[in-house]
């Protein structure tokens, strides 16, 4: 009996027991806790339509220049503008407005292709409309005709002692003009009762002198005629 008692003992002890594995906690798979990452493609934005990039349009860059070949002026003289705009940028203008604001004292103003706005003496406009191609001249011309000044036995109203003429170019129906230029010339500062006041002043003159000679001279005859007598 104790022999079958040993046996027994020693033949568990031999047997292979159940591997560790099988008495320690599974772990969980990793990726049962692992939040997966959308694609990334999902997190890209849309991109917008290439048109709303498109890069602006160049500056607009003109110059423009008047004259009428002379430095001088006076009442009923025809003065002949003569205007150059010229479109420095690569790329058409288009609609461009070119006024003239004409002399203070014109009294008629002519412009081929142009519309004229004012009338009688006072601030006449010349107006045009054109295109402006790229890198290209364009060439107007206008008259003035000038009257007298409206005050010429004082000090003059502003821009009445010469005759002055501006040109401005707007570009897009702008009330800020892209590109100005002026012509200035100088009337004669002449007064119109120059002659009127001198002679008053001469017969002021004249009496002022008889008013203190005269009782001397009075005084002299009366002498002379008193000598004859004796």
């Amino acid at each position: 009996m104790r022999t079958a008692v040993v046996c027994a003992l020693l033949c568990a002890a031999t047997l292979p027991g159940p591997p560790a594995a099988a008495y320690a906690p599974q772990a969980l798979s990793v990726t049962g806790y692992t939040r997966q990452a959308p694609p990334a493609a999902g997190y890209v934005p849309h991109a917008l339509p290439a048109a709303r990039y498109a890069p602006a349009p160049p500056a607009v860059s003109v110059t423009v220049a008047v004259t009428d070949g002379r430095d001088d002026a006076e009442a009923g003289k025809r003065l002949d503008y003569r205007i150059t705009v010229h479109n420095l940028g690569p790329t058409a203008v288009h609609r461009a407005r070119i006024e003239q604001e004409m002399p203070a004292t014109t009294t008629s103003a002519t412009a081929p292709g142009a519309t004229v706005e004012g009338r009688g003496v006072g601030r006449q406009k010349v107006i045009w409309r054109s295109d402006l191609p790229a890198h290209d001249i364009q060439v107007f011309t206008a008259t003035a005709v000038l009257g007298d000044r409206a005050d010429r036995t004082g000090s003059a109203a502003p821009g009445t002692l010469r005759a002055a003429a501006t040109v401005c170019v707007y570009v897009d129906e702008s009330f800020a003009p892209t590109a100005c230029s002026g012509d200035l010339d100088d009337l004669p500062e002449t007064h119109a009762d120059a002659g009127a006041g001198g002679g008053w002043g001469w017969w002021a003159a004249t009496a002022a002198a008889a008013a203190l000679l005269g009782p001397g001279v009075v005084r002299a005859v009366r002498r002379r005629r008193g000598a004859a007598a004796r």
